[in-house]
């Protein structure tokens, strides 16, 4: 049997570092996950510091990618998760509406300025694209950050994200709540859900 094949249909991707206070979500979230109960052989979970060929290497040949990482500038309150199917914005079928909702930029000349890991993610969507490396589905979830300073711990809001984070992305992954098909807008998601759509002010990481 082929390593491929191995694999489960999932993997979780965690972008930041630790180092930078709440730039550290992602990790934080992958450290929990790993402790959820019936993810065994379920699902991939791996760290990542967002650089675009080590993404695509992660991710190539799994059916679904989710992506944790932090963001800056949400319009919503700190601590409050966005959620984004990156593949269905940036290539939607032909003929289909456009996603309702506020974007962030993954297209060339759309992305947010200033930031590497927003470059490195959206370097990583259009290069997967083009050598045809992209999982079936790509989904994107951001904490609003509110603290990036060098050696600072994870702000108090933006840690107790972690547990719910960790909490329906293991939902998901156990087919109790479906992954879906579109970026989400407000009021699309059960009530208590902490995920809406990205702001389009919004960056990501450090």
């Amino acid at each position: 049997m082929s390593p491929v094949s191995q694999n489960p249909p999932i993997i979780v991707i965690g972008v930041g570092t630790e180092l930078r206070g709440d730039d550290g979500f992602g990790a934080a979230v992958i450290e929990a996950l790993r402790i959820q109960p019936g993810l065994g052989g379920r699902v991939q979970l791996a760290r990542c510091d967002g650089e675009p060929a080590r993404m695509i290497d992660l991710w190539d040949d799994y059916r679904c990618a989710l992506v944790v990482d932090a963001v800056r500038g949400g319009e919503e309150r700190y601590g409050f998760v966005y959620r984004r199917d990156l593949i269905s914005d940036a290539m939607p079928r032909p003929g289909a509406a456009r996603p309702q909702g506020p974007r962030i930029g993954i297209g060339a000349g759309n992305e947010p300025e200033g930031n590497s890991h927003a470059a490195g993610l959206g370097s990583a969507v259009r290069l997967g694209q083009v050598l045809g490396r992209l999982p079936g589905r790509l989904i994107l979830y951001a904490v609003h950050g509110r603290d990036f300073r060098l050696g600072a711990p994870l702000s108090r809001p933006v840690a107790m994200a972690v547990p719910q984070l960790a909490n329906r992305i293991s939902r998901e992954v156990l087919g109790v709540l479906p992954l879906g098909h579109r970026a989400e807008g407000p009021g699309s998601l059960r009530p208590g859900d902490p995920a809406r759509v990205l702001s389009p002010r919004a960056t990501l990481g450090t």
